[in-house]
């Protein structure tokens, strides 16, 4: 990847001996696509989406050497649509991270402001991670395509023999239907990395959390009636996860469990999630990625299937296609693949050709 970078070291050399080096660094990708959906509303539908493969982005992130291993550090990165050129995370200007903070190469690094919690840690551990945001849960109740938590104190620590942690808490502030946390939020991790073999744990924890029950496919949601615009703010939020990935040569067979638990009044209700799959690197460049799933909440179940394959044409721009497919079962259930809108039926498929670029 080839970012640019703009470094005022030498200026500030020229002015004061003394002063620490600094860098900022633009960089970035875009995705764009063409995807073809068998059933949306009961008809069928060709349609151009974006952020697909990989969620469109713009972004700087900066470092200052403060010396004696302590640096400052900041990111602002926004969203956009490549279809439309509007601003992403609801019209945000920096809607998908905005920090500030100090690192040390040896305690770690603390950060203030928008940041993702936890649970975006797990998408390494998508058996088919590349196979985009189509993996991800219907309604993304585990978190897993990536969520933001507003007014986010992080911390992360550095490698302690192929051991890292995290924790994040975020103050309920300000809330707005622009952020997943009305209330506080708490989220951990801790991950192994030793040569081929990897594991996480993750648990995130928020009160008066977002929940877009429009697209889970079902007719009800903890008791409420369900439409497709519908929008619960659940009291609680609560989701842990797992997930191992081993690398077999060209083979990385990987598994991931989320349980998710969510409380609204005097209901509750748990969504289960497994993953199960692997990715092929078929040559340099050629990468494919399977990856069966199902899902569990209240009588509901869903069933995926989802491959894809990945042509790089250089180290930053691919051409891919991604195949979904999806079951449902239970009363009042249909398919609704994520991001794409309910079926009519309990069954939904969708086939997706694209390109991409990384900067």
């Amino acid at each position: 990847m080839r970012r640019i970078v703009l470094s005022w070291a030498a200026s500030t050399a020229i002015c004061a001996s003394g002063q620490a080096a600094a860098s900022v660094t633009i960089y970035g990708n875009i995705d764009s696509g063409i995807t073809y959906v068998n059933n949306l509303g009961g008809h069928s539908t060709v349609q151009m989406q974006d952020g697909i493969s990989r969620a469109n982005a713009l972004g700087f992130s900066g470092v200052e050497d403060l010396g004696g291993g302590v640096s400052a550090l900041l990111k602002l990165e926004n969203g956009y649509s490549s279809d439309t050129g509007t601003l992403g995370q609801g019209g945000l200007l920096f809607g998908r991270q905005a920090y500030v903070g100090l690192g040390d190469k040896e305690l770690g690094r603390l950060t203030l402001g928008r940041q993702y919690d936890s649970t975006v840690l797990m998408i390494p551990y998508f058996p088919c991670w590349n196979c985009g945001i189509y993996s991800a849960q219907n309604a993304n109740l585990d978190r897993g395509a990536g969520e933001r938590l507003n007014n986010a104190v992080q911390y992360r620590s550095t490698n302690l023999g192929g051991l890292t942690f995290g924790a994040t808490y975020a103050f309920g502030e300000a809330a707005g239907v622009l952020t997943t946390n009305q209330g506080r939020a708490i989220s951990t991790d801790v991950q192994y990395n030793n040569d081929d073999f990897s594991a996480i744990a993750v648990m995130t924890d928020i009160n008066g959390a977002i929940i877009r029950a429009g697209r889970l496919g079902v007719s009800t949601m903890l008791g409420v009636p369900v439409q497709s615009s519908t929008i619960l703010t659940a009291d609680k939020q609560r989701i842990f996860g797992v997930g191992v990935k081993y690398k077999l040569g060209a083979w990385t067979p990987s598994i991931l469990y989320t349980n998710t638990l969510l409380k609204l009044g005097h209901a509750s209700s748990s969504d289960q999630v497994l993953r199960i799959g692997t990715t092929y690197q078929v040559s340099p460049s050629v990468l494919m990625a399977g990856q069966l799933s199902t899902d569990r909440f209240e009588q509901s179940r869903w069933y995926m299937a989802n491959f894809s394959v990945d042509y790089f044409l250089s180290k930053r721009t691919d051409v891919y296609l991604e195949l979904a497919a999806q079951r449902a079962s239970g009363p009042g259930t249909v398919a609704s693949i994520y991001l794409i809108g309910a079926s009519s039926s309990q069954n939904q498929f969708l086939s997706r050709i694209g390109m991409k670029h990384i900067f």
